[in-house]
């Protein structure tokens, strides 16, 4: 099923094909995966849909699991600088890749910005998201199917009436299962939302609405 709204999801589509949002030159030779981060296609089918998506929404308050070296953060700002946003980032990229510091990358990318802020947590210790209620939250955690259904219960409880929550790595099928897990458990029946297959990584978008009368 699909927002009832159709016409928000037909204007993140138009708009992230028309987008031309590029962050390529902010990545560093220690940002994993670079050769595939400096691709074409991956600045249109993340780069540029992320911003597509912040452009669309123009949410005033911005909350992010998983920050990375801050690729979306900045692309999630760009399209809405004034916006308020938090990330938090348990540092697990950083052990997997090696000892360059991704988030301390992402503080300092973010600097430009009034109000961004970049805290070490783990969104898996964490029984509720501090400082809500949130217009949009980015899930880009753990992508261990308890993990993700964890994330998604706790970002649906910390969005505004009608605010969204947009799922990255969405194609892997551990990520959905959580998706649908936490999603059942908390609503069940119609859910509002929208995968977008032609994206990076696949990104499903979860709209919170108040229940239908």
């Amino acid at each position: 099923m699909i927002f009832q709204c159709n016409d928000l999801i037909r204007d993140i589509r138009a708009e992230a094909t028309l987008n031309s949002y590029d962050g390529r030159q902010l990545l560093t030779e220690h940002e994993p995966d670079m050769a595939a981060k400096k691709t074409i296609e991956f600045c249109r089918g993340y780069m540029a849909f992320k911003n597509a998506v912040a452009k669309i929404l123009d949410p005033g308050r911005i909350f992010e699991i998983g920050v990375g070296s801050g690729i979306a953060a900045h692309a999630f700002l760009n399209a809405c600088p004034k916006a308020h946003y938090l990330g938090i980032d348990n540092r697990s990229m950083e052990k997997k890749y090696g000892s360059y510091s991704l988030v301390d990358r992402a503080i300092e990318l973010l600097k430009g910005f009034d109000d961004a802020t970049v805290i070490d947590d783990d969104s898996q210790q964490l029984t509720e998201f501090y400082g809500g209620p949130y217009d949009l939250i980015h899930v880009d955690g753990d992508h261990r199917r308890d993990a993700c259904a964890h994330d998604v219960t706790l970002a649906w409880y910390a969005l505004a009436d009608s605010g969204f929550i947009l799922v990255d790595d969405a194609r892997d099928t551990a990520v959905a299962a959580g998706v649908f897990d936490a999603i059942h458990r908390l609503r069940t029946g119609s859910l509002d939302y929208a995968y977008f297959e032609d994206t990076w990584t696949g990104n499903m978008l979860i709209r919170k609405e108040k229940i239908r009368q």
